[in-house]
């Protein structure tokens, strides 16, 4: 059953990301936009190879629009939670010139809470939704500050487990996410409803593999895959636009 879902994962990435003509027209959010730095976590950091969310996007953007010269640098750095992200947003963001930034962040806010045996979440690793929204909120700031595009990236799951203690605790961290994005008119991907509409009718047969990640948090390629279609969505490149690409 899992091969099933797997192969089916497969085929419809295949025809989403199969082909493309070249389009003569970026969409608004690409608009003047050459340079892109996506920050994140280890889900970032380990996203930048041929398979990678990141190399994903970074090879889409370039075969789409050749002549837009895109350029998209990983500023992904294992275990960062928001107060680290934070703290070297200036000099791994600001100072590398981006015209654009995504923000992933929050995975590790609500995991490491977990960590030292508190089942609730509530350890001194994680950091508290006013804190996390806080930190989130100073970067955007800076960013738009230095007249940075800021796309704002919901978490991805933690174990591929609706009811795990952490993936409930993390719909707080998403809402967040989401109310900041309406308050500061930003735009919002949200990665959940897309996971979740693959991960469940695969639960639902019983199985517990893994589906989607390597370890119940960082992608596989399937994972990886769906992470980059998302964001491309999100940034207005729409799948008849991926028609011969490869």
């Amino acid at each position: 059953m899992r091969l099933k879902f797997s192969c089916l994962i497969a085929l419809s990435l295949i025809l989403i990301c199969a082909s493309v003509v070249h389009a003569e027209n970026l969409p608004p959010l690409l608009r003047n936009v050459h340079r892109i730095v996506a920050l994140g976590d280890s889900i970032t950091q380990f996203g930048d190879g041929p398979q990678g969310y990141v190399g994903i996007i970074r090879n889409t953007l370039q075969k789409l629009y050749p002549d837009q010269n895109f350029e998209v640098i990983n500023a992904g750095i294992s275990g960062n939670k928001s107060n680290q992200m934070l703290a070297r947003f200036q000099t791994d963001v600001i100072d590398k010139n981006p015209d654009m930034v995504t923000i992933s962040c929050g995975v590790n806010d609500v995991w490491h809470g977990f960590y030292d045996n508190h089942p609730k979440g509530d350890g001194p690793r994680g950091i508290p939704i006013p804190d996390y929204r806080a930190n989130i909120e100073k970067m955007i700031s800076m960013a738009e500050a230095a007249h940075i595009r800021v796309v704002i990236l919901s978490t991805t799951v933690i174990y591929e487990n609706p009811n795990s203690p952490e993936n409930l605790k993390v719909k707080g961290y998403n809402a967040a996410l989401e109310e900041i994005a309406k308050e500061r008119h930003l735009p919002f991907i949200n990665f959940q409803p897309v996971f979740w509409r693959i991960l469940l009718p695969y639960r639902a047969t019983g199985a517990t593999a893994l589906l989607l990640t390597v370890d119940g948090v960082h992608m596989n390629n399937a994972g990886n895959q769906l992470m980059a279609y998302t964001i491309l969505k999100g940034l207005g490149i729409q799948p008849d636009e991926w028609k011969n690409l490869h």
